[in-house]
């Protein structure tokens, strides 16, 4: 059973029923269409019941709801892409699915304060260095210095984004403005990236960094002067997380980059493991890094 949104529906406890996993990334976006096939080749390769649900807002309070209606609903395990990782309500409602027997492991983006089993994704510490480097690259091919840096994420305290962000900042310290970090929805991101990069008219942008690919997940085409800063500018771009409509944007300019997360190890490494802890054996380290790489 594979389900999109937050529709539930209740699930047999007899003994011959199937193990039931649902996956609950942050959003449901091209960013991590990997991520759903994974979850969606779990259901045969493992012959279990697997769920895809996403919380009703991309806030920790309405995860943190969702996670208690899983739990209601007799899942057996959830793989979490946790979007606050400080949220006391979050970490609260993983354990209280811990205490009731779900086996709860995290990816992409951890709440190590909780009493989930285990995290795989990305090393974001390295992964906000590989950015740091690339856009260094990708400026000095246009000729410019990687300073008056704008950086773009999409919610606060999620511990991925953080971490990748404490990295970068620390690799380019000359940082114009660190743009959403409220889970803003993603026409206000737009229009905080086409305000900045106007704003910012008299003081050159030589690159953008995005943390979160949510607010340019179709292409970047409407943000009118993000599209110049890349096309007539030849300012660097970096993206995380790209969609195929990012690629091929990425492809079209002079010095744009990408940075892709293995979603697809994430999700079925996660899926294998959470079997083990339901299971009682051992599933291996407490935090498990999957590759990153740069595609130009």
């Amino acid at each position: 059973m594979l389900l999109g949104g937050s529709g539930l529906v209740s699930c047999d406890r007899s003994p011959a029923r199937r193990t039931t996993i649902a996956v609950v990334p942050k959003v449901d976006d091209a960013s991590v269409a990997a991520a759903k096939a994974a979850a969606l080749a779990a259901r045969d390769a493992y012959g279990i019941a697997v769920r895809w649900d996403v919380s009703r807002s991309a806030t920790a309070k309405s995860q943190a709801e969702l996670v208690g209606k899983l739990v209601e609903a007799g899942v057996d395990g959830l793989l979490l892409n946790c979007i606050d990782a400080s949220n006391a309500e979050l970490n609260e409602a993983i354990d209280r699915a811990v205490a009731k027997g779900v086996a709860v492991g995290t990816f992409d983006s951890d709440a190590p304060l909780s009493g989930r089993s285990f995290y795989i994704g990305s090393d974001n510490t390295a992964a906000g260095r590989l950015a740091a480097e690339t856009l260094r690259a990708l400026c000095a091919a246009g000729g410019r210095p990687a300073e008056g840096i704008g950086v773009v994420e999409a919610w606060a305290g999620d511990a991925a984004m953080e971490a990748r962000l404490a990295a970068l900042v620390q690799e380019v310290p000359d940082t114009a403005a660190v743009l959403g970090g409220d889970g803003a929805a993603e026409a206000a991101l737009r229009m905080q990236v086409g305000t900045f990069l106007t704003e910012q008219a008299q003081r050159p942008v030589n690159g953008m960094v995005f943390l979160s690919s949510v607010s340019v997940i179709d292409g970047p085409g409407a943000i009118a002067r993000l599209d110049s800063l890349c096309r007539e500018a030849e300012g660097g771009v970096l993206f995380f997380d790209p969609s195929e409509a990012l690629l091929e944007f990425v492809a079209e300019i002079p010095h744009g980059a990408a940075i892709r997360q293995d979603f697809e190890a994430m999700v079925s490494g996660g899926i294998e493991r959470l079997l083990r802890v339901i299971r009682g054996e051992p599933f291996g380290e407490t935090v498990t890094y999957t590759p990153v790489g740069v595609v130009r």
